[in-house]
């Protein structure tokens, strides 16, 4: 007799369902399906498909891979264009430590962490004697500002960044906001522009987490940019692809 796939005890055909991906068999209440999804299931015309929950999450780490696959792409591009640039500057290979794997790999681990973190510049500081009520006014203050942006969220972190001064009254140091997962952190920059609305956030910017590889770049972008445009050149800007900052023409073929 088959067994199930997750309790391992008998099957009878009239209370067993398929996993479309490995084709175990399981029981209709090991399942956790409701009875309309199992009715549904039924329907040789369905255009959904049911996974067992090895293969769901199986399903799951394929996509993390594909997503680590993603960055280390994105990584080997910013490498090589490290690389370009040491070599238009005469930088011999043998002068400097040229980053290896072990290096890609603590990258791609540090994107990964930062990920799920926005950084809040220009707030303003309460200088409260009482670090528990620092960080609980901080709390509210996010919190305030993340429900302007119609992000939800049930548990979050923040940590002020850089050394406090007790002899200052108008300290702003940057916060970061640690989030769940990196969909609410992206979604919460998509909708940066909506501060502007506000007459208390106005003045706030909010910018995703980058590693010090990803500044560089950045900076090295930006420095091209300026110097471009103090040629006389007027249609050039920034643009991330495949999320490396890259100095374009307007409406012209990628530099």
């Amino acid at each position: 007799m088959t067994s199930c796939a997750i309790c391992n005890n008998g099957l009878t055909p009239e209370k067993e369902i398929t996993c479309d991906m490995c084709r175990n068999y399981i029981h209709t209440t090991c399942s956790g399906l409701s009875r309309t999804e199992l009715q549904y299931l039924k329907n040789k015309d369905r255009k959904l498909s049911f996974h067992c929950p090895t293969c769901s999450d199986l399903k799951l780490q394929l996509v993390k891979l594909h997503e680590l696959a993603s960055t280390v792409g994105a990584l080997e591009s910013e490498l090589r264009i490290l690389k370009e640039s040491m070599t238009s500057r005469d930088v011999t290979i043998d002068s400097i430590k040229v980053p290896d794997v072990e290096c890609i790999i603590q990258e791609v681990s540090d994107r990964q962490r930062r990920k799920n973190n926005i950084i809040l510049y220009n707030v303003s500081e309460n200088v409260l004697n009482n670090r528990n009520d620092q960080v609980a006014a901080d709390m509210e203050l996010v919190g305030e500002l993340l429900q302007m942006l119609d992000v939800s969220v049930d548990n979050l972190r923040t940590i002020r960044l850089g050394k406090f001064d007790s002899f200052r009254t108008d300290m702003k140091r940057p916060i970061k906001v640690c989030l769940p997962d990196g969909d609410i952190a992206s979604k919460a920059f998509q909708r940066r522009q909506k501060l502007r609305t506000s007459d208390k956030f106005k003045n706030v910017f909010l910018v995703k987490d980058k590693t010090p590889m990803q500044l560089k770049l950045y900076r090295e972008a930006r420095q091209e940019l300026l110097t471009r445009k103090a040629a006389g050149e007027t249609d050039v800007y920034i643009k991330y692809i495949n999320d490396v900052p890259k100095v374009v023409k307007a409406g012209g073929p990628e530099n």
